[in-house]
């Protein structure tokens, strides 16, 4: 009895182990660990290749953009180069505007002593010098006044009114006494050069001179420069003549039909005609207009807006 007990136990045990070994077996059939791992394997392979392309393609584009981007640099720096070029060209190409430095210049000799500019460190030597030479002779054009005389004591300074690039007005103003005189002469007379075209600039230049302009300069238009001339304005006004504007601005007539002790002088706002006088009032007179304030029918053509650089 006992045998048989102990025969169906091991029976028991057996049928036991067999049935945990086939569990076992279809668990480990079921989840198929080794294939999970194979398809996990196989998934990220895949992903990794995505990922492989995905960042090729996002390489590639980055490349290709900033290849562009270059492109548009290079093409960018050589429109800026070509822009740059050709303002250096234009800049380059504007020979007519001088650059220059006044000095001042004395010239003495035997009781004179005349006082004028000179132009240094110019741009241009060759007009420095020419424009040099016409300052000197203008200058000292005021002996015309005085040829042959003896014993003269005669000083002369200059004041610059107007200086640009283009256009240069000198005004000298001084005193000219000969021996015996009864009284000294009160001198004035002006240099006004076109720096651009080396040429003197006289009122006629810039001016009709004509009876319409002595009906305007007669007017409140033309103001006087010294208070003190307010009073005689009218009669000082009533002795200018046509003639006298015609032949203005130059000491070469001194003692012939051509006489004439006008003279022009500009300033950044003003044109300025100077007058002799009597020695009573001064010796000269000087009355002034606004360029704006003055009618377009009294202006020659454009030539004043040309050497001033003014444009209406």
């Amino acid at each position: 009895m006992k045998k048989m007990t102990i025969f169906g136990v091991s029976l028991l045990s057996f049928s036991l182990i067999l049935s945990a070994c086939g569990q076992t077996e279809e668990s480990s059939s079921s989840s198929d660990p080794e294939k999970k791992v194979e398809a996990t394997a196989d998934e990220s392979s895949e992903s990794k290749e995505s990922n492989t392309e995905e960042m090729n393609s996002d390489e590639a584009n980055n490349t290709d953009s900033s290849e562009d981007q270059e492109d548009q640099t290079d093409d960018s720096t050589t429109e800026g180069d070509e822009e740059g070029s050709s303002n250096e060209d234009v800049s380059s190409d504007d020979t007519s505007e001088l650059s220059y430095t006044l000095t001042e210049d004395v010239y003495t000799e035997d009781g004179v002593t005349i006082s004028y500019p000179q132009l240094t460190n110019a741009s241009d030597t060759a007009k420095q010098d020419e424009v040099n030479d016409l300052l000197f002779n203008e200058a000292y054009k005021v002996m015309n006044f005085y040829e042959g005389s003896e014993g003269l004591d005669l000083e002369v300074d200059y004041a610059v009114s107007y200086e640009s690039p283009y256009f240069l007005s000198v005004q000298y103003a001084g005193s000219g006494y000969v021996e015996g005189a009864a009284h000294p002469n009160n001198l004035f007379y002006t240099t006004n050069i076109d720096l651009e075209n080396m040429e003197r600039i006289r009122l006629t230049d810039v001016i009709n001179a004509n009876e319409s302009f002595i009906e305007l300069f007669k007017s409140d238009a033309f103001q006087p420069v010294n208070p003190d001339h307010k009073e005689f304005e009218k009669e000082l006004k009533e002795n200018v003549s046509v003639t006298d504007l015609q032949n203005a601005d130059s000491l070469d007539g001194i003692g012939t039909d051509q006489h004439s002790e006008t003279f022009t002088y500009f300033t950044e706002d003003r044109i300025g005609i100077n007058f002799g006088t009597s020695h009573a009032v001064g010796g000269h007179a000087a009355f002034e207009i606004n360029y704006v304030d003055a009618p377009e029918e009294m202006w020659n053509g454009d030539k004043i807006w040309d050497l001033l650089k003014i444009y209406q």
